[in-house]
C-alpha cells in the first residue's frame, strides 16, 4: 500500500517521499477469510473535515500534527518547499510530518469541496516502522 510522506529535513525544507506499507495476510474478523492488512497503527483520534475550496490554505504552513490524511472526496494539489508539486485524488493516503519549518502549500484544482479524514498519531509512531511491517516507536 503506497503512502505519500511529507516531511521536513533538518533545515526545515519540506519534501515528498513514497513509502510502501507492508501488508500481511492475517485474520481481521471472525468468520471471514484472512485479508491483506497493515500493522495496527496507534492513533489519537479521528476527525472528518469538509473543506470548501475557498478556505484551502494557499500559503505555506506546517502540518498542525503528525497525522495521516485520507482524501475521501475531491482533488487537491500540494507543493513542498523543495519545489515539487503532486496531485492527489480520492483514495490518496498522506502522512504529514512537516510540523516544523516552512511546511507545504495546498492548491485547489476545481470548485469542489474536499472530504478528509484526519488521524493524528502519537509521537512514538514512525512511518519507517510501518514500512518494516510494525508500528514501532522511535525517532523519525
Amino acid at each position: 500500500m503506497l503512502v505519500t510522506h511529507i516531511f521536513a529535513d533538518a533545515r526545515g525544507e519540506s519534501h515528498f517521499a513514497d513509502v510502501e506499507i507492508l501488508l500481511t495476510l492475517i485474520p481481521v474478523a471472525a468468520h471471514l477469510p484472512p485479508m491483506r492488512a497493515s500493522p495496527s497503527i496507534p492513533s489519537i483520534h479521528t476527525q472528518f473535515v469538509v473543506v470548501p475550496p475557498a478556505v484551502i490554505a494557499h500559503d505555506w504552513h506546517p502540518a498542525p500534527a503528525r497525522q495521516f490524511v485520507l482524501l475521501l472526496k475531491g482533488e487537491l494539489e500540494v507543493e513542498v518547499s523543495d519545489g515539487e508539486r503532486r496531485a492527489f485524488t480520492q483514495g490518496t493516503i498522506v502522512f504529514l510530518e512537516d510540523t516544523k519549518g516552512k511546511g507545504h502549500k495546498d492548491h485547489a484544482v476545481n470548485d469542489d469541496e474536499l472530504l478528509l479524514a484526519l488521524i493524528p498519531v502519537p509521537d512514538g509512531m514512525t512511518i519507517e516502522g510501518l514500512r518494516d511491517g510494525e508500528a514501532r516507536s522511535g525517532a523519525s
